[in-house]
């Protein structure tokens, strides 16, 4: 349910907006307004300002949908690099909306030579699920070559839509400061907006932040965000207790379910590829199950 006072932006309206403040003033207005919202470094904001947003990748028709907290880089050196950064999408300039848009949909081709940990485990840990809509190659494991990963990485970032609830960088994301919570509801509902926009997905959040996130919006609009159950299981030959949680968010008068993926973000699972496998079909198959 939207913010009755605020009509919620659609992911393009809000991309817009961003590209075309950036270009004509430099700075995005909405970055500036979540200052403070978590820890920043001394002389930096919580997010960069002056930086082309990141919100999204792949395909905005994708079965499978995966959510991120935001772009992780030093605030100081994402502000720094607008004119490189414009320059490496082929944009005219920072309101080049088609260019960015491009970029944004063909990036899992444009990096398909670079090794990238994070993008990979994104694939191993959706490797056994079904009907994701996502042609991993056949047989991947963590013992495939350089190219069959490579292939891998780019299919998943190309075949799936991946999304930031905050579009701009930040070198780290842990807590939110206190009373603050309620200033990324509008990034929430950009979220709800585009994920709304197609039937029958796999929506998937991948840190455990989001139970702090939806709980707090749930005050606000109760009745959105319903917490059906969260599991743990122990990753196979690991220490590590694999955490999902189920819910349902009701938006608009339509009900979807979906998954928090509480240890997705994990720092003792970056590399360890057979395990993120093992934890993603764990959550495959609570997923699934009926309330």
């Amino acid at each position: 349910m939207a913010n009755s006072k605020n009509k919620a932006l659609t992911l393009d309206q809000r991309i817009e907006k961003d590209l075309n403040e950036l270009n004509t003033i430099g700075e995005i207005q909405d970055a500036i307004l979540l200052n403070g919202l978590i820890g920043a470094k001394p002389g930096q904001t919580s997010f960069a300002t002056k930086a082309l947003p990141g919100y999204y990748a792949g395909d905005r028709n994708a079965k499978t949908v995966m959510v991120m907290l935001n772009p992780g880089e030093d605030v100081g050196r994402a502000n720094g690099n607008l004119m490189a950064d414009i320059q490496k999408r082929s944009m005219k300039n920072a309101g080049d909306i088609a260019n960015y848009h491009k970029w944004c949909i063909n990036y899992g081709h444009i990096d398909k030579f670079r090794q990238d940990n994070f993008d990979l485990k994104q694939a191993f840990f959706l490797n056994k699920w079904i009907g994701t809509g996502i042609s991993l190659p056949v047989g991947l494991d963590e013992n495939s070559d350089k190219q069959t990963k490579l292939d891998a990485k780019e299919i998943v970032l190309t075949q799936k839509l991946s999304m930031d609830m905050i579009p701009y960088a930040s070198s780290s994301f842990s807590n939110f400061t206190k009373g603050k919570v309620s200033l990324i509801f509008p990034f929430v509902e950009t979220l709800f907006e585009e994920i709304f926009s197609h039937d029958d997905r796999y929506v998937i959040f991948c840190a455990g932040i989001f139970e702090t996130v939806f709980k707090e919006y749930d005050n606000v609009h109760p009745g959105s965000i319903k917490f059906l159950r969260k599991e743990r299981k122990l990753i196979p030959d690991s220490k590590i207790s694999g955490s999902c949680s189920i819910i349902s968010i009701t938006y608009k008068g339509k009900t979807i379910r979906a998954l928090i993926a509480n240890t997705f973000s994990s720092k003792a699972l970056p590399n360890a590829f057979k395990k993120m496998e093992q934890y993603g079909e764990f959550c495959y198959n609570e997923y699934i199950k009926q309330p």
